[in-house]
């Protein structure tokens, strides 16, 4: 029998994990819908009682862990797809049918379709990185700002599978559109590289919207992801790509994606970036990731935990709101659970990326609360006694921390990996907690726990958010 090295097995751990995911979407089990909402009241809390009993858990990392997390993702996996072969899955393939008609029928409205006057840039068409309501997303805020101006379609980074190409329209108000496209299957922006038989059925749904629905021969494309670089045209000088990353510098990316960032760098008419060090010259802009002031202005004031579900968890609360992906030290936040085993560690945001919830299944005191609606993030800020931004460090400094503006808001301590390069520079260390290692880390939360509510740090937080909010100007 061959042996299996721990590098192998984490990336067949990452690929049945995205299997179980796409199926559990394509069953309307993911986090977000009402189903998976309701039985996983129950299905929680058993577990948080399971928990109280259970003893001497590994906290290693070895094969033999990763073999077993390898079985459990096979067994759900072998679960979703027979429960895809019940009538379950026929009666969510009708209630999709049915959901979708009705956006199909207004996409055929010329009512609905998008003129544009002389000038040929006064249209973005943007590709997008997350789907068109996530507002905490760096490209639905550019691209709602922008349509302030200018006539916007922002095309989801996310897809609605189908057997035929097709489109829907999300939203649709007077300068802004939002359009999904459909996928033979769904796909994970940062992980799966599309095969050709995908990339043609995608190019499919974007020329059928582009014939359906635009009145429009020219408009300025405005990339924000490196995956649309393998679906449109590279050409140079002929789009604009926001650089909101250096993905070649975050471990585990996937090499199509590395491959395809250096080719909209280098034929990009112009670069958007949230700071100067990811710009190539004097022609390109930044856009500074800001913060929703109006949405997050009271975030100082505290709240209990039962506000926002967690009735159950221990203060102190070590909060995170963002995206967990690659980025993200999961040894570190094991760590930190280790180290203050009477605290809470509430992380906000997806749980597909495994290595996050591989950590969590380990430590009792992390909680992985899911992907939240944007309303409902300033009351989880208002539960949380410290806020964290717990990135990897990188050779060349880290990635951009860019959840800070909104933990700015709050006023609250703030604690974050340090950047040789840039993190200091972007923010000031008189009101954020810089760490290099893991035990400044462990020094630095103690300190930040005994910070004063009303100190000078605080207010100074307060006055850096509100100087923070989302300014475009391409």
């Amino acid at each position: 029998m061959r042996k299996h090295n721990i590098k192998d097995l984490i990336e067949q751990e990452k690929l049945l994990y995205l299997e179980v995911e796409q199926l559990r979407y394509r069953l309307y089990l993911h986090d977000a819908s009402l189903i998976f909402g309701f039985f996983s009241a129950f299905y929680f809390a058993y577990q948080d009682i399971k928990k109280l009993f259970v003893k001497n858990v590994s906290n290693n990392p070895d094969i033999k862990t990763k073999e077993l997390s390898i079985a459990s993702l096979r067994k759900k996996s072998k679960s979703l797809t027979m429960l895809s072969h019940t009538p379950y899955a026929w009666v969510i393939y009708l209630a999709r049918k049915i959901k979708y008609s009705i956006p199909r029928r207004i996409e055929h409205d010329p009512r609905n379709s998008i003129e544009v006057g002389k000038d040929p840039h006064e249209t973005l068409l943007i590709f997008g990185s997350t789907n068109g309501t996530d507002l905490q997303s760096r490209s639905v805020q550019i691209a709602q700002n922008l349509s302030e101006n200018n006539k916007v379609i922002y095309v989801e980074g996310v897809f609605d599978e189908g057997n035929k190409s097709g489109f829907r329209i999300v939203k649709n108000s007077e300068n802004f559109l939002i359009v999904r496209l459909i996928a033979h299957k769904s796909l994970h922006l940062n992980y799966q590289q599309p095969i050709p038989k995908e990339i043609i059925f995608i190019k499919k749904s974007l020329h059928l919207f582009k014939l359906k629905t635009l009145k429009l021969s020219h408009f300025q494309i405005y990339i924000h992801h490196p995956f649309w670089g393998s679906i449109l045209p590279i050409k140079k000088n002929s789009f604009i790509f926001d650089h909101s990353d250096n993905f070649a510098k975050i471990s585990n990316t996937a090499k199509h994606i590395i491959h395809l960032e250096k080719l909209l760098v280098k034929n990009a008419s112009k670069i958007t970036a949230p700071h100067a060090q990811l710009l190539r010259n004097k022609k390109d802009v930044v856009i500074k990731n800001g913060v929703d002031w109006e949405q997050f202005k009271d975030t100082s004031k505290m709240i209990q935990t039962c506000d926002v579900g967690l009735c159950w968890i221990k203060k102190p609360v070590i909060g995170y709101i963002g995206v967990l992906d690659e980025k993200i030290d999961e040894v570190l936040l094991g760590k930190l659970a280790s180290a203050f085993p009477t605290a809470s560690i509430v992380l906000v945001g997806n749980t597909d990326y495994r290595p996050i919830i591989e950590v969590a299944e380990k430590y009792l005191n992390i909680f992985p609360v899911g992907i939240q609606p944007y309303k409902k993030l300033p009351l989880f800020l208002q539960s949380f006694d410290i806020i964290i931004s717990p990135l990897k460090p990188f050779a060349q400094g880290v990635a951009d921390h860019p959840e800070l503006p909104l933990y700015l808001a709050s006023g609250k301590p703030i604690l974050a990996t340090a950047s040789v390069n840039r993190g200091q520079s972007l923010y000031s260390k008189q009101y954020i907690y810089f760490q290099k290692n893991h035990t400044e880390w462990v020094l630095a939360i103690d300190e930040a726990l005994k910070e004063k509510k009303r100190s000078k740090k605080k207010y100074l937080r307060i006055a850096a958010a509100k100087k923070l909010s989302w300014r475009v100007h391409m």
